[in-house]
Order: structure tokens, then C-alpha cells, then sequence
């Protein structure tokens, strides 16, 4: 893999962090109507993408070491399970919390909600970055350094999502609007990026 290829998946990276931060506050903004804007909702929501990046490190850290079949069966699933989870919480997620709302409490409303949500379409974004990792390491970079910049580039995406979202793009369009928008532009870039990860080794 060329230097141009790495670069292309580094950019990749960025996107990813940006729109997982991004989907962060396009989700409160998502709650509000239905639990508030509290500390408890932002407690509740926090603690399930921190929990969710976790999960995703961790799965994508084990998908990395497969062989290569395995491998690129389980870069697919993941590619397909947050589409199907982002695409749920985009298209019929307002439905879902009104659901919710009317059956529970709000601390039990926000223990279903925030999961069902917002879970596994973060915990899909972060399985990514251990195998973006691996496939740098194994194109010439050594791995502190290949880790180094796949999660640095990722958190400097994290703060360019948290501050283009909050100010240039929730305050000028809808965010059932901006969720759809996520979903389109989410879909490709993870195509993308399934591709580079399971080329086979040179």
C-alpha cells in the first residue's frame, strides 16, 4: 500500500471522528424533546459512547487479527450493522423515543433510548480504528507510530465534529435532516474504508 493509500484512509479516520462526535450532539439534540437537556440525559449519553468506544476498539482490535477471510467477513458485518443501526435511529428514531417516552420513566426511558440509539452505530464508527491501525502497521508504519496518528487524527476529527456541529450546522438545518445527511455520507465512507482494510497483504 502507497503513501497515497494511507493517506486516503488517515482522511478516513478524520471523518470518522468527526461524525461520531457530531452524532453525539445531533443525539442530544434528538433526546431533548422527549427527556430534557439535563445533566442525567447528558450523563446517560455520554456513558453510552465512551461505552461504545470501548466496545468498538476492542471488536475491531480482534477483527484485525483474523485471517483474511475472516477478516473481511467481519469488516462487512460491521459495515452492515451500523447501517442498519444508524439507519434505525435516523429514520425512525423520533418514533422510537416517542415510544419510549410514553411507557417509562425518564432514567428508564434514557436507559433504553440511549443504547438502542446510539450503541451499536458508535461502537461500528469505532471498530474501525484498531483495524485502520493494522492495516498501516502492516503497509510500513511502525505500530506506535501507526496508532499514534490513526487515534490522534481521530480525536482532532472528534473536536472538528463537536465544534461544526454545534455551531455551523444545528443551528441552520434540521437535525432529522442532518441525521439522513449522516447516514448518506456514513454509508460510503465505510465502503471505502472496508476495502483498504482487507486488501490482502502485499
Amino acid at each position: 500500500m502507497g503513501a497515497g493509500s494511507s493517506i486516503l484512509i488517515l482522511l478516513g479516520i478524520f471523518a470518522l471522528g468527526f461524525f461520531s462526535m457530531g452524532f453525539q450532539l445531533l443525539g442530544s439534540r434528538l433526546l431533548a424533546p422527549h427527556f430534557g437537556s439535563s445533566l442525567i440525559v447528558w450523563a446517560f449519553l455520554i456513558s453510552t459512547f465512551l461505552a461504545a468506544f470501548s466496545s468498538g476498539s476492542l471488536f475491531g482490535g480482534w477483527v484485525s487479527r483474523l485471517s483474511y477471510n475472516p477478516k473481511r467477513r467481519g469488516v462487512w458485518i460491521i459495515v452492515i450493522l451500523q447501517m442498519i443501526s444508524l439507519g434505525f435511529t435516523a429514520l425512525y428514531g423520533k418514533e422510537f423515543l416517542r415510544l419510549v417516552e410514553a411507557v417509562a420513566s425518564i432514567r428508564l426511558g434514557l436507559m433504553i433510548a440511549c443504547p438502542s440509539l446510539f450503541f451499536i452505530p458508535v461502537m461500528m464508527l469505532s471498530a474501525f480504528l484498531p483495524l485502520a491501525t493494522e492495516t498501516l502497521a502492516r503497509s510500513g508504519f511502525a505500530a506506535g507510530p501507526a496508532s499514534g496518528l490513526t487515534y490522534g487524527l481521530s480525536t482532532v476529527g472528534n473536536i472538528g465534529g463537536v465544534m461544526g456541529t454545534a455551531f455551523l450546522l444545528i443551528p441552520n438545518f434540521r437535525v432529522s435532516h442532518l441525521l439522513v445527511a449522516w447516514l448518506v455520507l456514513i454509508i460510503p465512507l465505510l465502503i471505502f474504508l472496508a476495502n483498504r482494510v482487507t486488501r490482502e497483504r502485499s
